[in-house]
């Protein structure tokens, strides 16, 4: 019995270790989100309009909230190191399904785990071109670009569960758990990109779902090689 995704559980110990690091240091508060958010990073990576940003950054005497302003620059410079992170355990973990199982189909989730990692970064490049402007408020390209590359990136985590379907159904109730979460969080993707609300934040909770139990099933699944 080998336990052929142990060096990928690893990978996925790193990117949970990245993702409790990030959550003490993003702001926990925000003096005004839009509707249906409640985590304020959540909320800046979804923004659409100046006024939603203004909402969320100034205080109430209009002054811009400096403190909230360094842990989110602090918070998006770090998360350079951990979606390399979570792009090399999607990107692993799909090639170990393509070796494993022969079939090619599952070196879609490997190209998109690239694409998802560059969408990132242009991604993080924007939230930082907003904070820098705040003052001037000449952003208005940035949160142009900011609603592309965010949807290419939850979009492609997204197809990438999806495509992760077909190898965990294949497997005990555990895999056909993470499998059924896997659609699951790709069809609230659908309905967040369509209605922007509430079901962003399910719909990134159901994304790191999915992670966790990966990271577990990493650590469980035996492969029987002879």
């Amino acid at each position: 019995m080998d336990r052929t995704f142990l060096k990928v559980g690893y990978v996925g110990l790193l990117v949970m270790g990245m993702s409790i690091l990030l959550v003490i240091i993003f702001p926990s508060k925000a003096s005004k989100m839009p509707d249906g958010f409640i985590t304020p990073v959540i909320a800046f990576e979804f923004i659409e309009t100046r006024m939603e940003v203004f909402q969320m950054f100034m205080s109430t005497d209009g002054t811009i909230r400096q403190e909230m302003v360094d842990a989110m620059d602090l918070g998006n410079q770090l998360d350079f190191i951990y979606m390399l992170l979570y792009s090399m355990f999607l990107l692993m973990f799909s090639l170990k399904c393509a070796k494993i199982s022969s079939e090619k189909f599952y070196y879609i989730g490997a190209a998109l785990s690239l694409m998802v990692l560059s969408a990132d970064a242009l991604e993080n490049i924007q939230l930082m071109g907003i904070t820098a402007n705040l003052e001037s408020g000449e952003f208005e390209s940035c949160l142009t670009w900011l609603h592309l590359f965010t949807w290419i990136k939850w979009g492609g985590i997204a197809t990438i569960f999806l495509v992760l379907f077909f190898w965990f159904i294949k497997g005990d109730i555990f895999s056909k758990i993470i499998g059924f979460t896997g659609i699951l969080s790709f069809l609230t993707g659908v309905l967040a990109y369509l209605n922007r609300s509430v079901l962003n934040e399910i719909f990134g909770l159901t994304v790191a779902m999915m992670f966790l139990m990966m990271i577990v099933y990493c650590f469980t699944y035996k492969y029987d090689s002879d």
